[in-house]
């Protein structure tokens, strides 16, 4: 194993354990071609908060069968709290939760894939073929792109959300309300991260802003939260210009070093999106709860629009589950929220009211809030549909934010 040093892991901690053990079950496995380490392992910038990527060479011939045995390689690796497969033309991927809990990802791909452009380092870990020298052969070039180019494509999805915003106030939709706040205000990191760092990947998400901007830069973005009045979004007292407040500056320094502009208006979005069947909202659901770990990695970075902006999706996803519970199988429609029975309606406004408190613990409060809710109608959609609540992951992510700081004991 030639894994660079990562001085943010014990040495004797679950990341590298968890590598160990899989390494001595795959290293056996004669389908096995080749393994490799990737994403923050391979850079040696993983933390205790970062997942497990491992890349795996497994011939087009041999595929089929070792997906077919893939649960008992989990299991001979780690004990699993919760999988999930998701197949592409040259590759599969397999998003599990082991005990612990510890998130990793397992991409199984052709020796013949091998060429391909990396959007990432490699780490050889059981290469008995030489194949890494394929990948060393052809290293990634990203593409080039301006710090304006950059920008435009940022700014460009402001007037959509601010429109969304504005929309969500006048139908006081308080669930389409914060998520559209979330996404314009993610927007204004980004636009932030990029006039601070014009090389940084700023559009890679919110947690790769962290070598860039600190918790102090991202208070000021979070002012517009206790814009909002007690009972928000309330069309006779709730407004977008707090947002725009804090954009304008943003689209000022912009244009003033770019000479670009930043349209800060709102504007009409374009067709709602088609109704999704009951199942596929439900198997998103059960997804989320493995990406919710990542809200340990926003929160303990000061990363707190990254985790407004995750908890706002979780809303979303937890009122479609409501509708789910609800009304069956029946095709769940974009504004599924507005049509939840009054009971689930009011759980999920109460979840969403600690905003207009404004700040970081504003966001602490609906965070936990939501993922109270979110856990009682995830197991309602299941049981409606007559499908497995996957209650130990569900528990043990749960009580992994909880440890992280992420969650408080209790809803506040």
């Amino acid at each position: 194993m030639s894994l660079p040093p990562n001085p943010g892991l014990a040495p004797d901690g679950p990341h590298l354990r968890l590598v160990d053990s899989a390494l001595h079950v795959l290293s056996t496995d004669a389908r096995v071609q080749a393994v490799w380490a990737g994403g923050s392992l391979a850079a040696g910038a993983a933390d205790r908060w970062s997942d497990v990527d491992l890349r795996l060479a497994v011939a087009d011939d041999d595929r089929l069968d070792f997906m077919a045995d893939i649960e008992g390689t989990l299991h001979d690796i780690h004990g699993v709290l919760g999988w999930r497969t998701r197949s592409t033309r040259s590759a599969e991927l397999v998003v599990v939760t082991f005990e612990g809990p510890l998130r990793a990802d397992f991409v199984i791909t052709s020796p013949d894939s091998l060429d391909r452009q990396r959007y990432e380092p490699v780490a050889p870990l059981f290469d008995p073929h030489g194949l890494g020298a394929r990948l060393q052969q052809i290293p990634y070039e990203p593409p080039c792109r301006t710090p304006r180019d950059l920008l435009e494509r940022e700014a460009a999805q402001v007037p959509a959300e601010a429109g969304r915003l504005q929309r969500a106030i006048e139908q006081s939709s308080i669930v389409a309300a914060m998520q559209a706040q979330a996404n314009v205000l993610e927007s204004a990191q980004r636009l932030l991260l990029l006039l601070r760092d014009p090389r940084a990947a700023g559009l890679l998400g919110p947690k790769h802003a962290a070598d860039a901007l600190t918790a102090a830069d991202i208070e000021p973005l979070l002012a517009p939260l206790a814009a909002w009045s007690g009972n928000w979004p309330d069309p006779a007292r709730d407004s977008i210009e707090p947002t725009f407040d804090v954009l304008r500056p943003l689209a000022a320094a912009a244009e003033a070093r770019y000479r670009m502009a930043v349209p800060i208006r709102p504007a009409l979005s374009g067709a709602e999106p088609d109704a999704r069947p009951a199942a596929q909202v439900v198997e998103a659901g059960c997804s989320l709860l493995v990406h919710a770990m990542v809200g340990a990695t926003y929160y303990n970075r000061g990363m707190y629009t990254g985790l407004l902006w995750g908890y706002a999706g979780a809303a979303r996803l937890a009122a479609e589950l409501a509708f789910v519970a609800s009304r069956g199988d029946a095709p769940v429609p974009a504004d599924a929220a507005d049509r939840l029975p009054p009971e689930d309606a009011k759980v999920m406004t109460d979840a969403l009211r600690p905003l207009h408190r404004g700040g970081v613990m504003a966001v602490r409060g609906v965070a936990t809030r939501v993922a109270a809710a979110y856990s009682h109608v995830l197991e309602r959609a299941c049981n409606r549909l007559d499908l497995a609540y996957p209650g130990r992951l569900d528990r043990a992510v749960s009580d992994y934010l909880r440890r992280e700081g992420v969650l408080s004991a209790e809803p506040n």
